[in-house]
């Protein structure tokens, strides 16, 4: 269906979890998955206590010529929460060492079928093999803290080719500059603000807490608002792809979203 990269710019803590709020509460009449695509390593193992395997390090071990969703789904694990998830590597070492399979995996993931794919691509620097997953996405979410720092940060990370996907922001926390500043100085749409929770934040990554106080959580409400806006940002995107419609219509699209968040 379609495949929305996730990626953090330096100083968003947090990008990770964020990404996986919005995985948890993706609309229910859509299948997610959650792919922890960073090179430099992921946490979602640890966090969680899970076993690496299966998980992207089996996937690669396993990898020949090509790779199919079929392969993706039997590697993917369920995390407590109820998302499946494509366990990452949990090293920069394994990461990089999966060679070819980056630029296979790019392609299924954006045609996975009945599926939308959430890849956290971490930080992106320019060497990173997550930009072959990149490369093929249907909307590019870059993820930062409204500081003058983040702005800073995030207009580096804009002035470098991102690929052909339209590009959207998502802020999290709305201070000390609210979303609007944000877009007037890097020129790109704010798709949507996600709540800075540090304690619903710590549920969702495996703390005690109670269920019901995480869903009735500022973090929560808000990533359900923004899964929404995505995942019709990036169905569109999909059709247009698939249609070739040009890419201005898919920007207005993008607009518009943006619009009725605020």
């Amino acid at each position: 269906m379609s495949l929305v990269a996730w990626i953090g710019t330096k100083g968003a803590h947090g990008a990770s979890t964020s990404g996986l709020a919005v995985a948890s509460v993706w609309p229910s009449d859509r299948k997610v998955l959650f792919a922890e695509l960073d090179p430099a390593g992921g946490d979602l193992a640890a966090r969680f206590g899970l076993a690496p395997d299966p998980g992207l390090v089996q996937l690669g071990a396993g990898f020949r010529h090509a790779v199919s969703g079929e392969e993706v789904w039997s590697h993917t694990q369920t995390l407590p929460g109820g998302v499946p998830a494509l366990i990452g590597p949990p090293s920069a070492q394994q990461g990089h060492a999966l060679g070819q399979l980056w630029a296979h995996l790019g392609p299924v993931l954006g045609g996975l079928p009945h599926a939308d794919v959430i890849a956290d691509c971490g930080r992106l620097e320019p060497s990173s093999p997550a930009l072959e997953i990149v490369r093929h996405a249907h909307l590019v979410l870059m993820v930062a803290r409204p500081t003058l720092e983040g702005v800073a940060h995030l207009q580096a990370r804009l002035a470098a080719p991102l690929g052909d996907a339209p590009v959207g922001i998502v802020l999290i926390g709305d201070r000390p500059y609210a979303a609007a500043e944000v877009e007037a100085a890097v020129g790109v749409k704010v798709v949507g603000v996600l709540a800075h929770d540090p304690r619903a934040a710590a549920m969702l990554n495996g703390e005690p807490g109670s269920p019901s106080a995480l869903n009735r959580s500022a973090l929560v409400r808000s990533a359900r608002d923004l899964a929404a806006i995505i995942a019709g940002v990036a169905r569109a995107q999909h059709h247009a792809a698939t249609r070739r419609v040009p890419t201005p219509e898919v920007e207005r699209d993008l607009a518009l979203a943006a619009g009725e968040r605020q």
